[in-house]
């Protein structure tokens, strides 16, 4: 049996305990309050996140893993037979050829261990999801070459689909993109939105959030991979969120969902009120 590590961005959004449950290390990003410097998950956490933007005069920003903190983590698996890190997208962060320069460095240094750097396109509970299934296959033994290829396979074949309650947060943080999403609080409409290519698109409009719900179950039952990991997540809406998934859970009883907050560094740009959807396509 292989020993092979699995890292991800905490960017993720997985949970410290789900990370741990699967073997996954969780590099953390930043949130900065003007000079105060928070890791995520570790010295702020998404309600708490959520309370002090609701004071926050300025948004806060946020900063990746520098290389000196990836080669720190790098160096916890010395020994292992190879390190896999799945990074988020690199068409909205610097993170994956940071973790290159790292794994770069460190492979100067003698360090032993291969590095595999993954540029997942992905970001958020579509990037948690190929840790997950990564994870599990690390967990089983597989070896460094099966887990590249099925993120190969797999990475194109994520799905999320959110809505938030408006887009202030986003246009505050320069994240709004076109003049379609711009326009979309004066026309008190809510634009769903998707990942694909490794950016933001968005994929029309709804009058409510419920709309919005809807069109999210529509779409899994057109879409999904059925009876396998799904996310509904959410900031501050947990009450619906656990609607919305008992609702996902009569259409596929068999799937495994979890509710989770949409994490500290995303949510500065979500704000309070989104919902959401991640899952997999069915995939070769």
């Amino acid at each position: 049996m292989a020993n092979v590590r699995i890292f991800t961005n905490s960017v993720s959004d997985l949970t410290p305990a789900l990370a741990e449950e699967f073997g996954i290390t969780l590099v953390p990003d930043a949130v900065i309050f003007g000079d105060e410097q928070l890791l995520n998950n570790i010295d702020i956490t998404p309600p708490v996140l959520y309370e002090r933007l609701a004071k926050a005069e300025k948004l806060p920003t946020t900063s990746q893993p520098s290389i000196g903190l990836y080669a720190e983590y790098f160096r916890k698996a010395e020994g292992a037979d190879a390190i896999i890190c799945i990074c988020l997208t690199s068409r909205m962060s610097g993170s994956y050829n940071t973790a290159c320069a790292a794994a770069k460095l460190l492979a100067e240094q003698g360090f032993p261990t291969p590095i595999h750097v993954y540029d997942s396109l992905q970001i958020c509970f579509t990037l948690a999801l190929l840790a997950i299934e990564a994870g599990r296959m690390a967990q089983r033994g597989a070896d460094a070459q099966e887990i590249l290829s099925y993120l190969d396979r797999a990475h194109s074949h994520m799905n999320c689909f959110f809505v938030t309650e408006s887009l202030q947060y986003a246009r505050k943080g320069g994240r709004s993109g076109t003049i379609r999403l711009l326009a979309a609080d004066l026309l008190k409409i809510k634009p769903i939105l998707t990942f694909t290519d490794g950016m933001i698109h968005d994929d029309g409009f709804v009058r409510t959030v419920d709309a919005g719900i809807q069109k999210f179950l529509d779409n899994y039952k057109t879409l999904a991979h059925k009876g396998t990991d799904v996310f509904i997540y959410h900031s501050q809406r947990e009450e619906l969120a656990n609607a919305f998934a008992d609702r996902l859970r009569a259409i596929d009883p068999e799937a495994t969902v979890r509710v989770e907050w949409v994490g500290a560094v995303i949510g500065i740009y979500t704000g309070p009120g989104c919902i959401g959807i991640a899952f997999r396509e069915p995939h070769a």
